[in-house]
């Protein structure tokens, strides 16, 4: 009988490491997913797919004017950009806030009229990673 309880207080230890590890697991991975598919998608110059990420309003910021901007009306700005500015490379330079419902990534962006400087802050909304800051600098 004592060791039928001692096994079941190991098995209940893993089970308790298992539930405290999967959140930090699943979020690395959503971070990771969501940060290739927005380059992707500035890479492509595709302001429709910058803007599936974005939330109900978004700070937006490219190159010297900035406001605060509906979803669609953020698109519709960032798709301006891409008409006359189109990205020739991308890359992720800086990563951070891996371990918070907020993260910033910073891309340089590569064009035919120079090299821009693309800050990307995410909030984690219901599951989702929605871009709340966008900055093209």
């Amino acid at each position: 009988m004592l060791q039928q309880v001692k096994g079941f207080k190991v098995i209940i230890a893993q089970i308790a490491i298992m539930v405290m590890l999967f959140p930090m697991v699943a979020f690395a991975n959503w971070q990771g997913d969501v940060g290739s598919q927005l380059l992707t998608a500035l890479k492509s110059n595709n302001s429709k797919n910058v803007g599936n990420f974005f939330g109900q309003n978004v700070s937006l910021s490219i190159k010297n004017e900035s406001g605060y901007y509906s979803k669609f009306q953020a698109e519709v700005i960032l798709g301006d950009f891409f008409r006359t500015t189109k990205a020739t490379d991308v890359k992720q330079v800086q990563r951070t806030g891996k371990n918070s419902s907020n993260f910033y990534i910073v891309y340089q962006m590569a064009t035919g009229q120079g090299s821009y400087r693309v800050f990307v802050k995410f909030t984690q909304v219901g599951g989702d990673a929605l871009i709340t800051e966008l900055r093209i600098e």
